[in-house]
C-alpha cells in the first residue's frame, strides 16, 4: 500500500532525502488517471479524504488511480453499499498486488454532474495481469449517498 504525507511537499527539503524521493516524484508526476493534472493537484486530496470528486468521472479516475496505487480503502470507501460484497476488502487483498495498470481512457459519460444524483462512464483500462496485457471496457454506472458519488456497479 502507498504511504502518504499529510502536508504539501517542501521544496526546501534536502534532495538526498532518499526516504521521500519516491513521494516527491510521485507528487510531480502526471496523475495515473490521465486528467493532464499532477497526482498532487488531481486525484490525491480524494485519496487523502480531504475532498471528495464532484462527477461520476472524477470518482471514476479516483478509482483508477486508487487501483493504480493499490489503495484498497478508498476502493472500498467508494464502493456503493448495495453493492459492496462483504467480503470486498479481502477480494482487493488478493487482487490489488497481481495486476498493475497502464491507462485510463474515458470514452463517454453520461450524467453525473455535481447537481445530478446518478452518473454513467463509460471506459477502457489497460493492466498487466499474469504476465498478459489485458483491456477492461466498462459502462461504470455511479450513484449519490449522501452527497457523495460511489461507484455502483459495471452494468450501465
Amino acid at each position: 500500500m502507498v504511504n502518504f504525507i499529510e502536508e504539501p511537499f517542501d521544496d526546501d527539503q534536502a534532495e538526498g532525502d532518499d526516504k521521500e524521493r519516491p513521494l516527491r516524484i510521485r507528487l510531480r508526476s502526471d496523475c495515473p488517471c490521465g486528467s493532464g493534472e499532477t497526482y498532487n493537484d488531481c486525484c490525491r486530496s480524494y485519496h487523502l479524504g480531504k475532498a471528495q470528486p464532484k462527477t461520476a468521472e472524477q470518482l471514476m479516475r479516483a478509482r483508477y488511480t486508487a487501483y493504480f496505487f493499490r489503495l484498497p480503502d478508498y476502493l472500498f470507501g467508494t464502493t456503493h453499499p448495495d453493492t459492496r460484497a462483504k467480503d470486498l476488502r479481502k477480494q482487493l487483498d488478493a487482487y490489488l498486488p497481481t495486476v498493475m495498470w497502464r491507462s485510463l481512457t474515458i470514452i463517454s459519460t453520461s450524467k453525473g454532474s455535481a447537481e445530478e444524483k446518478k452518473g454513467k462512464v463509460e471506459f477502457t483500462a489497460e493492466c498487466h495481469e499474469n504476465e498478459k496485457l489485458e483491456e477492461l471496457y466498462e459502462h461504470a454506472r455511479f450513484r449519490k449517498v449522501k452527497g457523495n458519488w460511489k461507484y455502483l456497479d459495471g452494468r450501465g
